[in-house]
């Protein structure tokens, strides 16, 4: 590009385009010819910042470093900065928004000692390079601060197993986390206040040096792993048994714990896991109770599998070629759809029987007749999912084919309708093989349950026993509080044991009722005649008013009558052989009950060696934290 230019006041001006690479300049003036290498430079911008953080002293971190990110330095509450903000080229000067020269460093400007509060700060600065290029707008760089938020803290496992025996184990996972440094994580309990109750087998009352003894809602914690300021997450496990904890039944509520460093924080906690530690009469009760569950829902699928039939002869039944029109395909599809729901759901129930015999066979008290027809039950309900319902469902689908001739399309459908009616019937003699294992679960639970309360009436009486010297002679309102504070809870123990009665009763009355045995009409008659739940309420009201001899001698004189009617029931299932078994599973061999004891037995050894084997595994993990001290 050649331009021409005037010679005024003694100069020539050239006007030059911006440049953005090097160029080479050619002046001519007269037979003068010079050439120059001109190069573009750019003003000093901002390449990056980095922040040396100086964490607050409650942290006792070492210091670090932050990189600026979109034009932001992050650091806690509280820190003391250095910044270095960085330019693209060496500087030569540098001042702050007021015109304060700042240290220079080659390209870099130190800004040291930003104490960091609350609110976030902007700096601002300006530069000049070595070559007296200073920044086209001043450069800014905003500070926020980061509150020290509180760790969070989760706690999982056991969602199975709310519901426990006492010498159960169930390991939890505790997990937590936070921004800058965690001081601890652990568990923590609580148990409701409750009177110790160990049920033995074979003991027809408990054991008075045991009996009787309040159990305080006992707390406990454990510390999992001691943390680090630098560390942000804590990971560990930690077995669950309520016996190794001297937790009689009860409710217990368990959750996770942690706390980090900031000054006054306390311990953040996590959402509540309650876990029910029941007795194995309660246990047996929850294991019938759900079987009846199951045989429930086991019902309302036999009548949708009967409407299914019904749907299905309907369709058998129409003329002609009304069965390839599309309303009747769309029908046929429909029962398709229907048996591989049921297919789904039988398969589900199925598991969930698997499961809720392995928690059975953990029960001694659980009656081995009736774990025999439970298993039986199970054996039935097996091959249906992939036997004829998977048949009957290949068979409607292959009705409802646009590719099948009528007479092959009604070929199918009777095929089909067929093995439908095949897995109704073997559904419906799962069923009743599942109601008989229910059945003879519940009149075992009978005489654990009688025993249980009795034993309750027997640890009521102790525990008034051991108040009465100190009360004897005085009315509620004259005791110490802490001892009237003692009679209210052994006053609502024995409310609660009234309902015990009360719900023995109920179930009583609906079991004779199916059953028709005259033992269990006999024991119901009795019990409503002697009226036990109307006198176990006027000792609770005795007990209120510090009336204690007397409640003592009614509730062993109420103990006495209760494991009498357990007696009975257990005599009478005794007299029967047991109450179990005889009848075989069709064609096919059955195992004897001797065979069937000693197959439980089996399966106790193994929970319980697998539940040694956890609790083994903890205590080396334990005594591995001895050894090793945490690594920074």
């Amino acid at each position: 590009m050649l331009q021409h230019a005037p010679l005024t006041d003694g100069a020539y001006k050239i006007p030059l385009p911006p440049l953005q690479q090097a160029d080479r300049l050619e002046l001519f003036a007269g037979d003068v010819v010079r050439r120059l290498k001109i190069i573009p430079k750019a003003r000093p911008s901002l390449l990056r910042a980095t922040a040396t953080v100086a964490y607050p002293a409650y942290m006792a971190r070492p210091d670090g470093q932050e990189a600026m990110r979109a034009g932001v330095i992050s650091a806690p509450e509280g820190s003391t900065l250095t910044l270095k903000v960085t330019a693209s080229q060496n500087l030569a000067s540098a001042a702050d928004a007021q015109g304060k020269p700042l240290r220079v460093e080659g390209s870099s400007v130190v800004i040291p000692d930003i104490r960091l509060e609350k609110d976030p700060r902007e700096i601002e600065l300006t530069w000049t390079d070595s070559d007296g290029l200073a920044t086209s707008q001043p450069v800014r760089i905003r500070l926020e601060p980061i509150e020290d938020k509180q760790p969070s803290i989760y706690l999982r496992g056991g969602e199975n197993d709310r519901y426990v025996l006492e010498d159960t184990s169930i390991e939890l996972e505790v997990e937590a986390a936070d921004d800058f440094g965690l001081r601890e994580m652990g568990v923590e309990w609580q148990g409701e206040k409750s009177f110790y109750d160990d049920e033995e087998e074979n003991t027809a009352a408990p054991d008075p040096a045991k009996a009787g003894k309040p159990v305080p809602g006992l707390r406990g914690e454990k510390v999992l792993a001691d943390g680090h300021p630098t560390q942000a997450s804590l990971k560990g496990t930690y077995l669950f048994q309520a016996r190794a904890l001297k937790l009689s039944p009860q409710r217990v509520v368990v959750r996770g714990f942690t706390q980090d460093y900031k000054p006054g924080g306390k311990r953040v906690y996590s959402e509540p896991m309650i876990i029910f530690v029941l007795s194995k009469s309660e246990h047996a009760q929850m294991i019938r109770n759900e079987l009846e569950r199951i045989t429930s829902e086991l019902e309302g699928m036999i009548r949708r599998m009967d409407a299914m039939t019904d749907e299905a002869k309907r369709l058998k039944g129409m003329e002609g070629s009304e069965l390839k029109k599309a309303e009747s395909q769309e029908r046929l599809h429909a029962l398709a759809d229907e048996e591989q729901t049921n297919r789904r759901e039988l398969s589900d129930l199925l598991n969930r029987s698997e499961d809720l015999f392995k928690e059975a066979s953990r029960n001694p008290q659980i009656d081995p007749s009736g774990m025999k027809e439970f298993m039986k039950g199970i054996s039935m309900l097996k091959p249906i999912p992939n036997g004829p319902m998977k048949k009957a469902q290949k068979q409607f689908r292959d009705s409802a084919s646009e590719n099948r001739s009528e007479q092959e399309s009604r070929k199918d459908l009777d095929d089909g309708e067929s093995s439908h009616s095949d897995a109704t019937q073997a559904l419906k003699d799962a069923m009743n093989q599942l109601s008989k294992s229910a059945q003879d679960m519940e009149a075992s639970t009978f005489v654990a349950r009688l025993k249980q309360a009795a034993a309750k009436e027997d640890s009521i009486a102790n525990a008034l026993a051991g108040q009465i010297n100190i009360i004897v002679g005085m009315t509620m309102d004259e005791l110490d509080p802490s001892t009237k504070r003692e009679m209210e809870t052994i006053a609502t123990l024995q409310n609660a044991s009234t309902q015990d009665i009360g719900w023995i009763l109920e179930d009583l009355s609906y079991y004779k009722s199916r059953t028709g045995e005259r033992i269990y009409s006999d024991l119901y008659n009795q019990m409503n005649a002697f009226s036990l739940r109307e006198k176990l309420d006027l000792v609770h009201g005795n007990i209120l008013n510090a009336i204690t001899a007397r409640s003592i001698d009614e509730s062993r004189l109420y103990a006495s009558t209760l494991r009498h009617w357990a007696k009975l029931i257990d005599d009478y299932k005794k007299s029967r052989g047991g109450g179990g078994g005889g009848s075989g599973g069709g064609d096919q061999a059955s195992i004897s009950d001797a065979e069937f004891e000693f197959m439980l037995k089996i399966i106790r050894m193994i929970q319980q060696e697998q539940d040694i084997r956890m609790r083994t595994r903890a205590a080396e993990q334990e005594h591995r934290k001895t050894l090793t001290p945490p690594v920074p």
